[in-house]
């Protein structure tokens, strides 16, 4: 993402999050809800949605691109096998792997400190997210974790995931400034977007908080990169390409949704199947965005 499109991106971003912020004291937590659920499954579930032309556009030949799909397809059953087996298990790793996920899109352009160190990071700046979240939306996650795990995260697990990811990103930080490493990192900037999450998190429901980041904060920027990779540009001709590639998966991912909600009528909060499909389509697409920019 060029700077001028970056800066121009980040205010709009700030502007909608804050709009937001006044949205969910305006309304009720069923209001919220509703709208969350419509940005996750529409733009959400979207980003992810051209996994398969970019592979394509990595591998040049038809054998590297057939096997490239098949490690995706094995990913997704993998995925499910686990969800199956220990949904518990499931959900610590769909949480551990957003977590970079996040962190790469967020930060991968701006770190560039070497590759166990960015991994560390991202992963850190992620994990402090959903700590963050989790500690100040305790009674919400409960519920959402006993319906699909039977269990919870205790307390003090978030207690400690939060100090540890947040004294990660202090020393690491610090680290950067004091050998005066090059990065295009703004501390500061990055500090104040911390401080309007937590406003976010302490102001919204659990679901709304988690969409507004997935959506503005994550989604959007990567649909930007997936887009000037595919097409070489950003414009409105390489986004309707993109929107029209990205169609079918959509399409597939919403008859998903819809039929996880026919099958298991015993998960009551809809959340827990937007979850569950989240899950799904996180780990091979994190997978996916590491081929793209590596």
């Amino acid at each position: 993402m060029n700077n001028i499109l970056s800066y121009k991106y980040q205010d709009f971003m700030i502007f909608f999050t804050f709009f937001l912020i006044w949205f969910s004291v305006q309304f009720g937590e069923l209001v919220e809800d509703s709208v969350a659920y419509i940005m996750v499954v529409s733009v959400g579930i979207l980003h992810g949605a051209n996994d398969l032309l970019i592979l394509s556009k990595k591998k040049s030949d038809k054998k590297s691109n057939l096997k490239s799909i098949a490690i995706y397809l094995g990913i997704i059953a993998l995925c499910i096998l686990t969800f199956y087996i220990n949904s518990y298990v499931a959900i610590l790793l769909f949480v551990i792997l957003s977590s970079y996920h996040f962190g790469e899109e967020h930060l991968g352009e701006k770190l560039n400190q070497g590759t166990l160190f960015d991994t560390v990071y991202f992963s850190a700046y992620g994990v402090f997210l959903f700590s963050l979240l989790f500690y100040i939306s305790q009674e919400d996650v409960a519920i959402i974790m006993k319906e699909l795990t039977g269990s919870s995260f205790s307390e003090l697990q978030i207690q400690i995931s939060l100090g540890i990811s947040g004294a990660l990103l202090v020393l690491m930080s610090a680290y950067i400034l004091l050998t005066k490493k090059k990065t295009e990192v703004n501390f500061g900037r990055e500090l104040f977007y911390f401080l309007v999450l937590a406003v976010v998190f302490n102001t919204s429901s659990l679901v709304l908080s988690f969409a507004i980041y997935f959506i503005f904060w994550h989604s959007i920027p990567s649909i930007i990169h997936q887009t000037k990779f595919i097409s070489g540009d950003f414009n409105k001709k390489a986004v309707i390409h993109y929107l029209k590639n990205a169609s079918i998966f959509w399409g597939i991912s919403l008859m998903g949704l819809v039929g996880l909600y026919f099958l298991f009528p015993e998960l009551n909060q809809f959340a827990s199947i937007v979850f569950a499909i989240l899950f799904a389509v996180t780990a091979p697409h994190t997978w996916v965005m590491y081929q793209m920019k590596n």
